[in-house]
């Protein structure tokens, strides 16, 4: 009996260390995935229209034609317009600003931004 207890202890301690590596190495590669961070946001009526307009902080390598794509939409959720912004270079631990031209609309809510990286490994 003694003999299935201690058995039954480092198959627990075993699955326990598994899960805790998979667990940790989850963390990781989620955080590390995310090599460009929007770190600040702007939205202002400009007399020409609304302007947003930020900061996209390089978390890695140097990148070049990185795109910022800004999407604006409506009360329910309906896409209005979207406006890509190409940032040329991206040093590596860099903050490079990002600006849209100045849009009219009226009857805008909401807006998102996307730092588009390409394709990723999935191929989305």
């Amino acid at each position: 009996m003694a003999r299935h207890e201690g058995v039954h202890k480092r198959r627990t301690f075993g699955w326990f260390i598994i899960i805790t590596v998979f667990l940790g190495y989850f963390v990781w590669a989620l955080r590390s995935e995310e090599v460009f961070r929007v770190v600040k946001r702007t939205l202002e009526q400009t007399p020409n229209g609304l302007v947003v307009s930020g900061e996209v902080l390089n978390t890695a390598a140097p990148a070049t034609g990185v795109k910022v794509d800004v999407t604006f939409f409506d009360h329910q959720g309906r896409q209005l317009t979207q406006e890509t912004v190409t940032l040329d270079y991206l040093a590596a631990g860099a903050t490079v600003p990002f600006r849209t031209q100045p849009k009219s609309l009226t009857t805008m809510k909401n807006y998102t931004i996307h730092v588009n990286t390409g394709p990723n490994m999935y191929g989305n």
